[in-house]
């Protein structure tokens, strides 16, 4: 009897030892994984952010990846600080060359050229612009089109017998119509410069696409009355109430809690918000089209979103530049756009939903009034961070339109004007 005792107790040791090993084996070799930071500028993208770093961990056992999530309002001055401190995380994102993000971070040689590593034939030549500079690839390009799009309650809007409009006059007719029926006709974040950029380009291209065309080549100027127009059109819209009226002191959490709560019938917001408003109300059928020109045409802002950066004074290269390969895969796209219900810019990739299907139903594409700022910018200067300063000012009247587009100008170059 004593002796099946005894023999009981060295069995439960043994087992005891043989767990303890176990466990400590586990913990030796989670010890030994390589630890990857990576940021993200908004809480948006965290969904596809957190499963396709779950992917590439499974793919890639030996390297564990944290993120960060941040906010808008500090990423960048955040990003900038921790470079400074030569704290940075191993991969961050950034605007590339949208803004003249890409341009100051290589001057503060924060960037890896990832150009002989990444794989990047399937991505088209807007794509790669966005994260290539002076020839050189600083950034993992996306398949994931961003652009504007006029978000809208079909309920509501089947409910009162509205019809989506077919031109720009039946869009601006539609607004008192809804505004007398009670309701905001447009929901919009007027103390956000972003949401104000994402409202003002799809009124100047309804009103004059034709602007932009000669813009893009660089055949046209900023101050010109063209642009004036656009913006004395999305101000008198703010004048009517047709935005609330509480509208400039909205942040862009506000701009899309008030359409998911049903007090504005539509709002116009970036295509990368359309998994957002859905989530945030799931019994809310929404719809999406682009606000229509004059003769009845959809034309749409399009540019691409950018990916991630690696930190050049990383201290783990190797495997930073093996998570930077992962994220331009067409997987690790499918997931991103999934994960945003996005449009698709790759062949390889299908768009998240039927609602980016309807954000993409248009026949004339245009670029970003943003954009064209970048890339007709004189050299060491910054006409973004005007328009970013100053742009929210123009619906309290302390800033004018005019004065707006001619301190823009006055530092621009076009080289298609003699």
């Amino acid at each position: 009897m004593k002796r099946n005792i005894v023999l009981v107790v060295l069995c439960l040791f043994a087992l005891g030892q043989l767990a303890a090993n176990g466990t400590s084996e586990a913990k030796t070799t989670e010890q030994k994984k390589v630890v990857l930071t990576i940021w993200e500028h908004t809480p948006q993208f965290e969904a596809p952010l957190v499963k396709t770093l779950d992917r590439f961990m499974a793919l890639n056992p030996d390297i564990k990846v944290e993120y960060e999530i941040k906010t808008p309002d500090n990423y960048l001055s955040l990003l900038t600080t921790a470079i400074q401190a030569g704290e940075a995380p191993d991969l961050f994102w950034q605007h590339g060359t949208a803004t003249n993000d890409m341009e100051n971070l290589m001057k503060q040689g924060a960037l890896m050229d990832l150009t002989s590593y990444l794989d990047v034939k399937k991505y088209s030549a807007m794509s790669m612009g966005k994260v290539t500079y002076n020839g050189k690839i600083y950034q993992t390009p996306a398949a994931t089109i961003d652009t504007r799009a006029v978000y809208y309650n079909k309920n509501l809007f089947a409910k009162m017998g509205w019809k989506v409009p077919k031109n720009f006059a039946e869009f601006e007719a539609l607004l008192p119509v809804i505004k007398n029926a009670g309701i905001i006709p447009i929901s919009l974040a007027g103390r956000d410069g972003w949401n104000t950029l994402f409202i003002f380009e799809p009124i100047l291209a309804a009103t004059h696409p034709d602007w932009i065309q000669e813009a893009d080549k660089g055949k046209a100027k900023i101050d010109d009355p063209r642009v004036i127009d656009a913006m004395n059109k999305m101000i008198d819209w703010g004048k009517k109430g047709y935005y609330g009226s509480m509208f400039m002191g909205v942040d862009e959490a506000g701009q899309y809690l008030s359409f998911s709560k049903e007090q504005a019938a539509m709002t116009v917001a970036g295509s990368w918000t359309a998994d957002t408003l859905s989530k945030n109300n799931p019994s809310m059928s929404i719809g999406a089209f682009q606000m229509p020109t004059a003769d009845g045409r959809k034309p749409i802002v399009l540019t691409y979103a950018a990916g991630f950066s690696v930190y050049s004074k990383t201290a783990h290269p190797k495997e930073a530049v093996r998570l930077a390969k992962y994220l331009t895969t067409v997987e690790s796209q499918q997931i991103w756009v999934n994960g945003l219900g996005a449009i698709s810019g790759l062949k390889e990739v299908k768009s998240g939903s039927e609602l980016a299907n309807e954000i993409a139903d248009a026949n004339l594409e245009l670029e970003s009034f943003y954009n064209i700022m970048v890339r007709y910018h004189s050299p060491d200067q910054s006409p973004t961070k005007i328009w970013e300063e100053d742009d929210t000012k123009l619906f309290s009247g302390a800033v004018d339109p005019k004065g707006l587009v001619s301190s823009i100008d006055a530092l621009m170059t076009y080289p298609g004007i003699k």
